[in-house]
Parts: C-alpha cells; sequence; structure tokens
C-alpha cells in the first residue's frame, strides 16, 4: 500500500465499536458479538469483500385512495385511484406510470422509494454496502424533488449499487448518460445551438476534480465539456403496439443537436483536443455511428478527467470528511490521502478499485487514532436508523408487508425532520454537513434540530406504534390497524453479557450506546440513579433483575420496576452528549 501506514495496534472492543460505529448504520449486541472474535483483517473481508444481498425492489404497499379510511376506493369512474397496471404486493420498477394517474400514481412511487430504502438500512447486512450508497448520494447528487420521477431515482441508486465497491470512473461514465442525471442538470437541454454547462460544471467541480488547491481547470474547460455532452436527452412516452403511451425513462441521441466540432482543453488537461473519432465506420453496439462517436467523445473526456491527479485525491479527501473526521491536517493528507490516492490511481481501472480503496482506509493507522474515535455527530440517518439497530428495535416481519413499508416510513419521517431527507439533498453539492467548512458534521445539531431528535428518542423508547397487520388489500375494504410494536427492554438487556451485575451492565450499555467513553465516575451515579433507585447495595438491582426474569408477573414492588428502570436508563443515555457522536 505504498506510504499509506497500516494500524498495527491492539483490535479490542473499543476498536471493533469504532470500526462498526463508521462502517454500518449502527452497532448492535449481535454485531459486536460476531466481530469481536475477528481479526482487523478478517472483519474487513467481511464488511467490505462479502457480496452484499440484492435487495428485492420496491413493492407497492399504497392504496388506490389518499385516504383509506374512506370508502370511496374505485366506486366512480376509478376515482382516486393511483394506478391499475401494479398490483398490492408487486414491484412497479418496470412499470411505467399510466398517463391518467401520472402525478398521483408517481408521487406514490416516490414515497414508496424512500421508504424502502430505509428499510434496507434498517435490515442492512453487515457491511459497509449501505453507508457506500449513502456516499455516493452525498456526492454525485440528483434530487427527488426536482427529478419528480420515482423511475429516474431508482435507476441512478441502482448504479450506486452496482459500483458500490467497484470502479468510480465507470460510474462517473454511467450517470453521465443517466436519464435522472441527464433530467436534474439539464443534459437533456443542453445542444450545440444552446450548450447548457450545468452538468459539464458539477462533472469537474463536485464529482471529480473538486476546486481548490491543484484544481486547475478554467472556465473554457468547461465550456468545451459542456460542448462534448451535446445531443443526448431522455424519452419517457414511446409508441407500444401502435399506441402512445408512458415507457420506463430512458436515454436518447440527437445527432442534429451535437456539436461535432473541435473541442480543445486548458493545460490543466494536457491541451487535449477531442472531436469525432470519423476512422470508425462500425455503430456497434449503438443504433447510428454518431451516436457512438458521441459516446466516444464523452469517455474520451472522462479519461482525460481521470488522468489527472486530483480526481484521485478529491474523491478520498470526500471518503475522508464521511468516514473518518472532517478535517483534514497537513498530516492526514500526507500519511492518509495521499496514499489512498496513490491505490485509488494504482487500480484505476481495475473493477474493484473502490474495494481496494476502502479496505485501506479502514487499516490505516489514521483511522484508528484515538482522536478520531468518537468525535462525529451523528447524521440524522445514522441516528435514527442506527437507533432501530443498536436497541434492536422489534420491526414487521418480511410476510408482514403493509407493516413494513409503514414501520419505516415512521422512521424516514423522523429522519426527515430531523433535517435529512432521503434522495432529497438540498442541492447539487449535496448534505452542507459533508463538506461545508468549517461546521461540517455540527451542521447536523442546532437550536431546532436537537428537540426534534429528543422528541424522536421519546417516540422510539416509550411510545407503541400501530402498524396495518393485513398482507393484501382487496381496493375496498380499509387497512386494519392491530399490529402494535414498541421497544422491548428485556430482551434487549438479556443480550448482554452480565445484565444481573449493575456495574458491568452499566459498563456495556454505555460501551454499546455511546460515541466516547464515560469516567468510572459517572457510569457509578448511572447504576445508582437508574438501576439502585439510590440504593447503595448492589444487590437492590440484582435481586430485582433475578426476580423479575423468574417471574415476568411477580408482585415484588421492587422486581415490577424493572422494565421502567431499563426505560429511564436507556432514554437517559439516548438524551446525552454521547449519543449524538459516533
Amino acid at each position: 500500500m505504498g506510504m499509506l501506514k497500516l494500524y498495527s495496534g491492539p483490535f479490542g472492543k473499543s476498536e471493533v465499536l469504532h470500526l462498526l460505529r463508521r462502517t454500518m448504520f449502527g452497532v448492535n449486541k449481535a454485531d459486536l458479538n460476531f466481530f469481536m472474535s475477528k481479526t482487523l483483517s478478517e472483519s474487513l473481508d467481511i464488511l467490505i469483500n462479502t457480496k452484499p444481498t440484492t435487495p428485492y425492489p420496491p413493492l407497492r404497499t399504497y392504496y388506490n385512495n389518499t385516504d383509506p379510511t374512506k370508502d370511496t376506493f374505485d366506486k366512480i369512474n376509478n376515482n382516486g385511484t393511483l394506478e391499475t397496471i401494479v398490483n398490492w404486493g408487486e414491484t412497479w420498477v418496470d412499470k411505467p406510470v399510466q398517463s391518467n394517474f401520472l402525478a398521483s400514481s408517481n408521487s406514490a412511487r416516490r414515497l414508496n422509494l424512500k421508504q424502502w430504502w430505509t428499510g434496507l438500512q434498517i435490515h442492512q447486512d453487515r457491511s459497509v454496502y449501505e453507508k457506500m450508497i449513502m456516499f455516493y448520494q452525498t456526492l454525485l447528487v440528483t434530487e427527488d424533488a426536482t427529478l419528480e420521477n420515482a423511475h429516474m431515482m431508482y435507476t441512478t441508486q441502482s448504479l450506486y449499487r452496482k459500483y458500490a465497491f467497484g470502479n468510480y470512473k465507470q460510474l462517473v461514465k454511467d450517470i453521465t448518460l443517466d436519464p435522472g442525471m441527464l433530467r436534474y442538470l439539464n443534459g437533456e437541454k443542453n445542444t450545440k445551438a444552446a450548450p447548457d454547462e450545468n452538468f459539464a460544471r458539477e462533472l469537474q467541480e463536485l464529482f471529480c476534480v473538486g476546486k481548490g488547491i491543484g484544481s486547475g481547470y478554467t472556465e473554457e474547460d468547461v465550456k468545451s465539456a459542456a460542448r462534448v455532452l451535446t445531443g443526448w436527452y431522455v424519452i419517457e412516452r414511446g409508441n407500444v403496439n401502435g399506441v402512445q403511451m408512458n415507457i420506463l425513462p430512458k436515454k436518447a441521441f440527437n445527432k442534429n443537436n451535437h456539436d461535432n466540432g473541435v473541442k480543445t482543453f486548458s493545460p490543466f488537461y494536457n491541451n487535449l483536443t477531442i472531436s469525432p473519432d470519423r476512422s470508425i465506420t462500425d455503430p456497434t453496439p449503438f443504433d447510428t455511428i454518431e451516436e457512438k462517436l458521441a459516446f466516444l467523445e464523452i469517455d474520451q473526456m472522462i479519461e482525460m478527467i481521470f488522468a489527472t491527479d486530483e480526481v484521485s485525491k478529491y474523491v478520498c479527501r470526500r471518503l475522508w470528511n464521511y468516514f473518518g473526521y472532517y478535517d483534514i491536517t497537513p498530516e492526514i493528507e500526507a500519511e492518509l490521502i495521499e496514499p489512498l490516492a496513490e491505490i485509488f490511481r494504482q487500480y484505476v481501472n481495475d473493477p474493484d478499485q473502490m474495494q481496494y480503496v476502502i479496505h485501506a482506509l479502514f487499516s490505516s493507522e489514521v483511522f484508528f487514532k484515538n482522536e478520531h474515535r468518537g468525535c462525529m455527530v451523528k447524521s440524522p440517518i445514522e441516528f435514527s436508523v442506527g437507533m432501530i439497530r443498536q436497541l434492536d428495535y422489534p420491526t414487521p416481519k418480511s410476510l408482514q408487508l403493509e407493516a413494513q413499508y409503514y414501520f419505516w416510513n415512521i422512521i424516514r419521517t423522523h429522519i426527515f425532520n430531523q433535517g435529512q431527507d432521503i434522495n432529497d439533498p438540498p442541492n447539487v453539492a449535496g448534505w452542507p454537513a459533508y463538506y461545508q467548512s468549517p461546521s461540517f458534521h455540527e451542521i447536523w445539531i442546532d437550536t431546532s434540530t436537537y428537540p426534534i431528535r429528543l422528541g424522536s428518542i421519546s417516540a422510539i423508547s416509550r411510545s407503541n406504534f400501530a402498524l396495518p397487520k393485513t398482507n393484501t388489500y382487496d381496493g375496498v375494504n380499509s387497512p386494519s390497524y392491530g399490529y402494535i410494536t414498541k421497544m422491548d427492554y428485556i430482551n434487549f438487556i438479556k443480550k448482554f453479557d452480565q445484565p444481573s451485575d449493575p456495574n458491568e451492565l452499566i459498563n456495556e450499555i454505555t460501551e454499546l450506546l455511546l460515541g466516547p467513553p464515560l469516567s468510572q465516575t459517572v457510569r457509578d451515579n448511572l447504576k445508582t440513579t437508574y438501576l439502585l433507585l439510590g440504593q447503595k447495595n448492589d444487590f437492590y438491582w440484582t435481586e430485582a433483575w433475578e426476580e423479575f426474569i423468574a417471574d415476568p408477573n411477580t408482585t415484588d414492588p421492587v422486581s415490577r420496576k424493572v422494565p421502567s428502570m431499563l426505560q429511564d436508563l436507556v432514554q437517559y443515555l439516548m438524551s446525552s452528549a454521547e449519543f449524538q457522536l459516533c
């Protein structure tokens, strides 16, 4: 790994927790137990090299009326109907939106997609995979609110999933002509008569090269790149069996809108010139030779961009800001960023490129330094999804399809209220917490969002959620809300190694839930306040716990308090400043 200094210290509980907190959305006791028997090398092989489970696509769990409590479903001319071509429980990703239900159906699918991704985060494998998908949404940004098209968002995210551990250059090539990106950054409006520089600029400034020291591309480079990208657009309607109807969005090419002239780039790009290669006469695999030549121009331009050293440094800096810490000191630049960039360049054409880069990042001495542990403010997704995962919160099973999506939407709503709308970054630069100096991650918490976090803690730790329990819906009957889920504190605590010992229980639960370690004085105070209820003798808790476990219906006045004692303890811990950090 060249100049990179690998971590060679102990790999105990503190190191395991640090690694898992940064690579997954929340660590539960089972995750910790699993990795405690592994070496760092073995852990990284599992977290990075293991092929992730292919997720089942989003399924229709929305109704044919926005108000399912009213008996008006499909009664008169399909009033209130969202769509008729996708049945309950089937996926919509391979079916276009019906023209007569365009707005309502598309809106339902867009929300359904957000719920689905939230569910994948909650039920993630022991892998950095879902964190990498989120990383790409902070880097190669599109916005659902701008696209207003669920299929475009799904196909863009499918690219994130395809290349999560793959080749970043190929991802950039593919996303350049992705229908969602063509729509989002005006690629479909970019013609030789009216060049649009939007994507050409962001390709260099936000996706590849960055701005600042070392980023030497010019305004003329942006203009030349825009000319290379002319002629592409998105098709959403087509002739199917002689009938004009909506189809799944796809890219298309208009040769009359493409600039066939010579495009010249600056010394930053070695004065490269790009123009159609007329020696190529075989259009395969495209429909026309003009389309192939235009595509090859884009390919040549992206190869040109990736030939600069700045791409590797920029991407590795963004990786560090996302997974490691917001600050990049001269020492971190020399000891981590430059060695990672060297690995990035070494594997620039390798299909598993990002796998090597993030493996090196999590193997580095810099990553495991004490000052980089428990110091990052959790994003709303890390906070809310992590809370569900850390607590082993009882979630609906796969057969309870309606309840699953309903619950996922509850968590998605908490995330949204805290300031992070999944699939909807605020602009093309993404969420400011991942790039905005000098605040970075501190942006996630302020006087308006912290009370909302406390409200989420209270709701999840204390509330009962009434969820739909029906698995099918006939289009007439309203859903049945009879499935109740709530936090099970006894089951949660049973998974700890020594739950009857108040000292060990406090040690274990604070280690699992809190980012920074607590002093012995603070832990003693927690024990006395929440487990001993002010008493001095540890047997107060031990006897109460053992009595309750032996008989949950006990009439002993102290033992009956065990669930509420644990609830108060957990809620207090999650309300602390240390719980906001990972």
